[in-house]
């Protein structure tokens, strides 16, 4: 054999075993990190959401082929899932009993800045895809948008937004993450879908379902979304057990995911439209907003994971686009936090003038891309070619990594001067 062979092959054998090395070196640090006190950049760099993900692309990367191909099968249901859930609980906040109190300020405010943020990343897309091409498909710089506006998806993350609601307002409504679910919806309606035929039971007739528009796509979701919030009223309104309300609701996110899937719809739209359905017309609820309170750690930990298991696992398949990696970073790093402080900053002062208050001190947590931002780029690696989108996917768990880096320094420095103060 050549010496190159032997070379190929001796890495063959020895990158899978540092790669499992690596990674139960991450998860025992990241388990130490709990019990000791340590530095602030120790934090930020082994963060739980990052060493999830890292730890996923690691194993995926050093995953034996009997591990990698059932893998495979499992990984898009559960991406289905997790994409559903998390849609779920952004329609959840959008409670029609706690909007009433809010103001409408902050929610104009977020559109505003939303399609500022929308002309910027086509703007700066197609300016640099002089030097860095090919430039992504339209449909893939609107979910990029989505990505670069996108507020806090689950409970216990964002800033609140209602004014003395008091306790029945504990569920506070993202405006940009919502957002950022329509900016998805509209681009992946843009993907062309295989037409879905099947049978009628018992008839045996043959039906054909094209959805050919955008429009009517985006209204085959509405409707979709409205049944799946229907149907989720009606399957826990009998159960006076809070705790079993999170097997019902997480039967009727995946099987009404799977069907959106199925015939081309958006599953964030369906999703988010079920939770908004189901949230403002349940009488359970309170009952409801605790159990996706305490279920919130799932996606917090499992989304960054599948997300690297996917890059992980194709690195080794089609590779990454290294010009479609770069310029989707650079995109993120530099858009993402302009829109979030801008909307942070400009949304509230008409608001701090005739209050003649302060602005508020900003936080580093603004910035940080959450499970939404991640599920929103897995749904580049669908709208892209596959090399590109690993490196879209890779890019954004990389720019995740750097804001919340820069977050917690942002924190500490500003903590610093409160104590100087």
């Amino acid at each position: 054999p050549r010496p190159e062979s032997i070379i190929m092959n001796d890495l063959g054998r020895i990158l899978p075993v540092a790669a499992v090395i690596a990674t139960v070196l991450l998860v025992v640090g990241r388990r130490l990190l709990s019990a000791r006190d340590r530095p602030w950049w120790v934090w930020a760099v082994l963060d739980s959401p990052m060493v999830a993900a890292v730890s996923g692309m690691l194993l995926a990367f050093a995953a034996p082929a009997w591990v990698a191909a059932p893998a495979r099968e499992i990984l898009h249901p559960a991406l289905l899932f997790l994409t559903g859930w998390v849609a779920l609980e952004i329609g959840c906040g959008l409670d029609l009993r706690v909007m009433r109190r809010s103001a409408g300020l902050p929610f104009l405010n977020e559109t505003v800045t939303t399609l500022l943020t929308t002309m910027a990343v086509f703007v700066a897309a197609y300016a640099g895809s002089r030097l860095l091409p090919p430039t992504p498909l339209p449909a893939a710089l609107l979910v990029l948008a989505g990505i670069c506006v996108a507020g806090p998806a689950l409970p216990g993350g964002g800033i609140s937004l209602t004014r003395g609601s008091g306790r029945g307002g504990f569920w506070n409504p993202s405006a940009a993450a919502a957002l950022a679910v329509l900016l998805a919806a509209v681009g992946g309606a843009f993907y062309p879908w295989p037409v879905v035929e099947t049978v009628i039971p018992f008839w045996d007739v043959p039906f054909l379902v094209e959805i050919e528009s955008v429009p009517g796509r985006l209204l085959w979701a509405i409707g979709a979304g409205c049944v799946a919030g229907f149907v989720a009223d009606l399957s826990t309104r009998e159960d006076f057990a809070p705790g079993g309300l999170y097997p019902q609701l997480a039967a009727v996110v995946l099987t009404a995911t799977g069907i959106a899937a199925a015939v081309g719809l958006e599953v964030l739209l369906v999703g988010m439209l079920a939770g908004f359905w189901l949230v403002s017309a349940t009488l359970r609820r309170l009952d409801i907003l605790h159990v996706l309170e305490r279920g919130a750690a799932l996606p917090r930990l499992l989304a960054p994971f599948l997300a690297g298991w996917l890059v992980g696992d194709g690195l080794r398949a089609p590779g990454i686009d290294v010009a479609a990696f770069a310029l989707i970073l650079v995109l993120v790093l530099l858009l993402r936090p302009a829109s979030r402080v801008l909307g942070r900053r400009v949304g509230p002062m008409g608001q701090q003038v005739v209050r003649r208050r302060r602005p508020e001190p900003l936080s580093g947590t603004l910035v940080e891309i959450d499970e939404l931002g991640i599920l929103l780029a897995v749904l580049l690696t669908r709208l892209l070619e596959p090399a590109a989108g690993i490196g879209a996917m890779a890019a954004v768990l990389l720019a995740k990594w750097l804001l919340g880096i820069g977050a917690r320094a942002w924190d500490q420095r500003q903590a610093g001067q409160r104590s100087e103060t």
